[in-house]
């Protein structure tokens, strides 16, 4: 289906009646994982984003107004979309780059949001950091965030929990998927922190949240290849709420608000690398995430956690050892740290994956972990008398955010070869496996190794975990409107923490 057809299809109709429609829609649906259950399939998120965008981008006033009938051959066009794909000579390159493109789109609707907005307050606001560190932080200092967001970190996730609690549970149906500062009473403030009136409110969405359809227009692409553009950003995606619309700020699909207060959202708020202050920004966050991923190792229980290592070489070099080693009663994992995340043309599926990764940052990170096996390996060194050189020896690069298919052969034919087995994994991933119990996570990685499996997540179901990630929980218990999560079950710690704020607000 040719995209012209689909924009045909949407601008048959008024867009406040099409939009006011997929946010009712998007309001009442379950979580996207369960969906295709359901026989909502069509209804994922990304397709209604796209069509709200679309419409309020390029729609006219005076039109028809839509129907569930509608929407749903709306969406109907969107899933036959057009792709590459079609066009690209056969061979798995193909399917590769097309496997990206849907990953890196789909993926992040995915995320447990329990899991994200309790990272992102650990991360930011609850992880120390020394005051004498050789490498100080430059902004993320005290402040920081009333400075960037208008309000503290915690009352900013206390009203993405707002947004979408009135979006999507408002006891009058008519306001579902919409949002206004005067549907909340002001005698309930005292959940905030420090918020206390609503001008105060309104100040952070027109600052973070708030667009209007001129706006939309104005950014909608207009030389984007049309076979790629729904991959490419949805200004939705940046700022989900909509002005000038009857009855308060529409609300197209709440599930992207969730997305404004996640780390990767946060990442985008404050890492506009066009100023000092925005690199300043994504740099400290690189120097919290290391500290982060330690927080998270010394959860461990029978592991003894190392930092990195500053080693002798002869009298005038020496030289850093990989961020953490985690010695185990048979096992030491060598763990490096990197909060690099996918550019657009990976998640856009390039043609040649091996120039397209971050190949300076994970590349370095494959390195380092060769370099601190050689050094451990050789005896000589007596910084490193504490890590023993005779146990089995597996590697783990962390990162910020999933690079997915990375483990695969055809991806990393781009790093270096390592002396030891060495897998990438997301945060998310390990926030999880740290939570293991009834046996060492040692075992779990001895597993992976033997079976070479390189997503742990494919070995979860093997195993039982913990109801809670202490680091996580510290977390969500400062968000405002947060309550106890209910309890994963052992199916659910497969896919992540189970429940998002939909079922703990």
């Amino acid at each position: 289906m040719p995209e012209t057809e689909y924009f045909e299809r949407i601008l048959r109709h008024d867009p406040s009646s099409l939009t006011q429609l997929i946010g009712a829609t998007s309001a009442t649906l379950p979580h996207v994982r369960d969906l295709a259950a359901r026989g909502l399939g069509l209804y994922v998120p990304w397709a209604l984003l796209d069509a709200a965008w679309v419409s309020l981008a390029r729609g006219r006033a005076g039109r028809p107004g839509a129907t569930s009938q509608d929407l749903r051959q709306i969406l109907d066009l969107y899933l036959a979309l057009d792709d590459p794909v079609t066009q690209e000579p056969e061979g798995m390159e193909r399917w590769d780059g097309y496997l990206q493109r849907i990953i890196h789109h789909q993926g992040p609707w995915q995320d447990d949001a329990y899991a994200q907005l309790s990272r992102s307050i650990a991360l930011l606001a609850q992880t120390p950091y020394p005051d004498d560190a050789d490498d100080p932080l430059e902004v993320i200092l005290p402040g920081w965030d009333h400075d960037l967001l208008g309000c503290s970190l915690a009352d900013y996730l206390g009203i993405v929990h707002l947004i979408w609690a009135c979006a999507t549970a408002h006891p009058n149906p008519r306001r579902r998927g919409r949002f206004a500062v005067d549907w909340y009473p002001v005698t309930d403030y005292d959940q905030f922190n420090e918020l206390r009136s609503p001008d105060q409110i309104r100040a952070v969405l027109k600052r973070h949240f708030v667009t209007t359809k001129k706006k939309l227009r104005a950014a909608f692409p207009t030389d984007n290849d049309p076979l790629l553009r729904r991959y490419t950003h949805n200004p939705l995606r940046s700022r989900p709420l909509v002005s000038g619309v009857p009855g308060g700020h529409l609300v197209p699909v709440p599930a992207a608000v969730v997305g404004k207060a996640t780390p990767l959202g946060l990442y985008y708020t404050g890492g506009d690398n066009k100023s000092e202050w925005g690199k300043a920004f994504t740099n400290d966050v690189g120097r919290l995430f290391e500290r982060y991923v330690g927080r998270q190792l010394d959860l461990l229980p029978d592991a003894e956690v190392h930092p990195e290592i500053l080693v002798k070489l002869s009298k005038k070099d020496k030289a850093k050892t990989i961020d953490f080693f985690v010695v185990f009663r048979d096992l030491v994992l060598l763990v490096e740290v990197k909060s690099t995340r996918p550019g657009e043309q990976l998640r856009l599926g390039g043609p040649d994956f091996a120039t397209l990764l971050p190949a300076t940052p994970l590349k370095k990170a494959f390195e380092q972990i060769n370099k601190s096996v050689k050094l451990l390996r050789s005896g000589r060194h007596p910084e490193l008398a504490d890590i023993p050189a005779d146990r089995r020896m597996i590697g783990m690069v962390v990162t910020a955010e999933p690079f997915h298919q990375i483990n695969t052969a055809a991806h990393r034919v781009a790093m270096p070869a390592t002396d030891i087995p060495v897998m990438v994994t997301p945060i998310a991933e390990l926030e999880d496996a740290v939570t293991i119990t009834g046996t060492s996570l040692a075992t779990l990685l001895h597993a992976a190794d033997e079976a070479g499996v390189v997503d742990l997540r494919q070995l979860f179901p093997q195993y039982e975990f913990q109801e809670h990630n202490a680091v996580l929980e510290q977390g969500w218990s400062a968000i405002p409107f947060a309550r106890p999560r209910r309890p994963r079950t052992q199916d659910s710690a497969a896919a992540g923490p189970s429940n998002g704020p939909e079922n703990r607000s």
